[in-house]
């Protein structure tokens, strides 16, 4: 049972540090500027609906595609957690990034929700190798994997909910609190990101977990 609580824990914490609600707020905030307020939760609902099917898509065929380009799913965790890795020393050091500005799309909720929300703001290329590894068939059971997608959904809701709020707890919690939030999950990020990599080279040299 505790280590079934480890494993949710542990998957909850990566998908929500990866996809990061509360930094991608002020992107959902610029990239909708141009909508009025229902369109905009139009636009949140179908972006996380789309950003969902593109994130289930690599958790069930991306270890397939690793397997057809010779690609094995050990090396794509250590390049995966360097990437990681990398994401979260930006996310802790660097200043966070600008609002995403609507200005060259056409008004339309559709439009907005496909790009630049759904990918690359939600289902950005770290998103895509978290899920992948989450889902690995050599480390994980059906029934784990399911648990992850689960989890996952958790964590898209809690995203779409701080979507729906957007404007109120923007006002709330200001850049500064923004800003303090997102090094947070960047420093969480980082030793997940740590323990990827050191899991995949124990494993390879056959040394104990730490």
């Amino acid at each position: 049972m505790l280590e079934d609580q480890n494993l949710l824990l542990n998957q909850f914490f990566t998908l929500w540090a990866m996809l990061d609600p509360i930094s991608h707020l002020p992107l959902f905030l610029g990239a909708t500027a141009e909508l009025n307020g229902r369109e905009r939760r139009r636009a949140a609902m179908m972006a996380v609906g789309f950003a969902f099917s593109i994130l289930i898509f690599f958790g069930i065929a991306g270890q397939y595609l690793l397997h057809a380009m010779g690609i094995s799913l050990m090396s794509f965790q250590i390049a995966g957690g360097l990437i990681l890795l990398l994401f979260s020393i930006s996310m802790v050091l660097s200043e966070p990034p600008a609002t995403t500005s609507a200005t060259s799309l056409s008004a339309n909720p559709l439009n907005v929700a496909v790009y630049p929300l759904s990918t690359p703001i939600i289902a950005g290329p770290g998103a895509m190798l978290s899920i992948i590894i989450l889902t690995d068939n050599n480390r994980f059971t059906i029934a784990e994997q399911m648990t992850t997608f689960a989890v996952l959904g958790v964590v898209l809701a809690l995203l779409l909910t701080i979507f729906m709020l957007g404007d109120v707890i923007g006002k709330f919690i200001g850049r500064g609190g923004t800003n303090v939030l997102r090094r947070v999950m960047g420093v969480i990020l980082a030793a997940l990101s740590v323990n990827l990599i050191v899991s995949a080279l124990a494993q390879w040299l056959n040394l104990p977990p730490i």
